[in-house]
């Protein structure tokens, strides 16, 4: 089973977590953009604690998952490029933490806005780009036949169903990406306010 969710607090997604455990579902995986892939299996009351890493190497992170296994958690899911990171307590203990102080767990946070902010960056370059190739005028991305709009009759139609999909081709990702700008910029934004929270509260 494949679910949609966006998370820009990580104890919202650990409640999720557990609440589809209980039901019977059991995270297998989480790919890019929101997808949470379930297993099916006897419902059971668990304990997800997410962390929020990047790596620069593998071998980074492979001490990283050998340092939790130690302490006694199990990595449920997580790559070195995933960012997102799964664990379960090995010894169902509720009242244990992956993290020994509150100033290491509000850094998640910090990671995340970082690489929001980041792909807002890049989704600001990408349109600038835009803008120049096509003289400053986005308008410039739609139908681009001389002429078309005066063309009458089959002519119009025929011209106009064959430069549709190359238009569309343009557009649509111009358009998804302005939307993933404008939604990973709200999520920047919730995830700074909740690492300033959290910093301000261990003072």
């Amino acid at each position: 089973m494949r679910k949609f969710k966006i998370f820009a607090d990580f104890k919202e997604e650990e409640a999720y977590l557990n609440e589809m455990a209980k039901n019977g579902h059991f995270l297998k995986k989480y790919t890019a953009f929101g997808f949470y892939h379930f297993t099916d299996a006897t419902p059971k009351e668990l304990h997800y604690h997410v962390d929020y890493r990047k790596f620069k190497t593998q071998a980074d992170f492979e001490d990283y998952q050998a340092l939790f296994e130690d302490a006694g958690w199990l990595h449920v899911y997580g790559t070195k490029w995933s960012l997102n990171q799964y664990f379960l307590p090995k010894n169902d203990n509720t009242d244990d933490d992956i993290f020994s102080t509150k100033d290491s767990a509000a850094w998640r946070y910090k990671h995340l806005y970082e690489m929001c902010y980041l792909s807002v960056a890049l989704v600001v370059i990408y349109f600038s780009v835009l803008l120049i190739v096509y003289d400053f005028n986005l308008a410039n991305m739609s139908f681009l036949t001389p002429g078309l709009w005066e063309m009458t009759g089959a002519k119009f139609w025929r011209a106009f169903f064959f430069e549709l999909p190359f238009m569309l081709f343009r557009i649509i990702p111009a358009v998804l990406l302005l939307v993933m700008g404008f939604a990973y910029a709200v999520w920047g934004s919730k995830a700074k306010r909740s690492y300033a929270k959290m910093m301000e509260d261990e003072k």
